[in-house]
């Protein structure tokens, strides 16, 4: 079931009651952004909620990808220790956490990837908090994708190869998750740290994270079978085949809903290319020719923010 909260309305989600609680928000940048980090105001509505529920309260996030940052640099900017102290949570940097193997199969073979011991062996229920974005490699980046930043290792994008696989495997693997989607800003035309931050003050929440992918695809415009993990999904039963599935006021998405656009800048549409290429990914940014390459490049037009 999707229940989505205007502004001005109440906010008063079912969420878990007395259980250990894994909230997940998505703190893709060291500092608050409008359309690409979940705002502070519902990451501590959703957090306050809980604790008022008598539950026992982890947020969780990791480092950036491709050690752009730590996490405790984007835990400081985000001001999520001190939010976390004030309410009586806690906070768990998944990259310096106890760690296990999740085994994935993939066309035949296995695939090894971390996964915080956290998350399968000391919660009850998990709560993704992600922003509804539209995203260069990927199409979107929504409920689902907001878990691969579960995955304790800054250099997760050698396991972009198998994406669709090993992000469906690791929303699997989280007991009763749920979501609640920080709809304050989407962001559309880039992403998922560039683009235009479109001021919705929606706050959506899903009793099941695929429910939730899949009204957020006919909210933004988007066919979720031209999305890869998203198609991928559908195969495996986990995002339902048909909107018909989902319970939600269809009146209100009719007035909510709004077309989506994603271009790609020539250096994203380059990089894409070998999104899905193990070889080609270590080639460019794990091997001496890919270091000594970014180097010179950055050396050139500047670091990305």
């Amino acid at each position: 079931m999707i229940r989505v909260f205007e502004a001005g309305e109440p906010f008063a989600p079912a969420l878990p009651r007395g259980q250990r609680v894994a909230v997940k928000p998505n703190l893709t940048f060291p500092d608050p952004r409008p359309g690409v980090t979940t705002t502070p105001e519902v990451l501590r509505a959703v957090v306050t909620r809980l604790v008022e529920r008598s539950n026992q309260v982890f947020v969780v996030e990791s480092d950036g990808g491709y050690g752009a940052w730590d996490c405790e640099r984007a835990l400081r900017g985000h001001g999520v220790r001190e939010m976390c102290a004030a309410l009586g949570a806690t906070v768990v940097n998944l990259s310096a956490a106890p760690r296990a193997t999740l085994t994935i199969r993939r066309e035949g073979a296995l695939l090894d990837i971390p996964f915080p011991r956290l998350l399968l062996d000391a919660i009850d229920a998990f709560v993704s908090v992600p922003v509804p974005k539209v995203h260069c490699m990927t199409g979107v980046s929504l409920a689902m994708k907001n878990q691969w930043g579960l995955i304790p290792d800054a250099m997760r994008l050698d396991y972009h190869h198998a994406f669709d696989e090993v992000v469906l495997e690791v929303n699997r693997r989280l007991p009763a998750a749920t979501a609640v989607v920080d709809g304050t800003w989407f962001l559309d035309e880039n992403g998922p740290m560039k683009g235009r931050a479109l001021r919705k003050d929606l706050i959506i929440a899903a009793d099941s994270i695929g429910e939730c992918d899949r009204y957020l695809c006919a909210l933004m415009g988007v066919d979720p079978v031209g999305i890869p993990h998203l198609r991928h999904a559908i195969a495996e039963g986990f995002v339902p085949a048909r909107l018909e599935d989902v319970a939600f006021d269809a009146e209100q998405l009719r007035r909510l809903s709004y077309r989506a656009v994603l271009r790609r800048t020539p250096r994203q549409a380059l990089v894409r290319a070998f999104f899905k290429s193990r070889r080609l990914t270590r080639l460019m940014y794990t091997s001496w020719f890919g270091r000594g390459l970014h180097r010179a490049f950055y050396a050139m037009v500047g670091r990305p923010s």
